[in-house]
C-alpha cells in the first residue's frame, strides 16, 4: 500500500510532504538526521496518522531543523 510522509516542525508547521506510492522509502527513526533539498533536520518523533482503509498510510514525522551555513559562509 502507498505511503505518505508529512514532515512538520516542532510547532506543527508542515515543511515537506513526500508520497511513496511503491513503498520504497524507509520509515525514519528517532534521532536520525535527514536531508530534503537544502534542509537538514533531526527526527524527533514518528507517528502513524489516522486514515481510512482505502487511503495511503500517512506518517507524521516531527523534526527539528538543523541550521546550515548561511550564504555569506559559502
Amino acid at each position: 500500500m502507498a505511503r505518505t510522509f508529512r514532515f512538520v516542525d516542532i510547532l506543527g508547521c508542515e515543511l515537506h510532504t513526500i508520497n511513496d506510492p511503491q513503498d520504497k522509502l524507509p520509515i525514519p527513526e528517532i534521532r536520525q538526521v535527514i536531508s530534503i533539498g537544502r534542509s537538514s533536520m533531526r527526527v524527533e518523533s514518528v507517528r502513524l496518522g489516522p486514515g481510512a482503509s482505502n487511503t495511503p498510510c500517512t506518517y507524521l514525522i516531527r523534526v527539528r531543523l538543523i541550521p546550515g551555513p548561511t550564504e555569506t559562509d559559502a
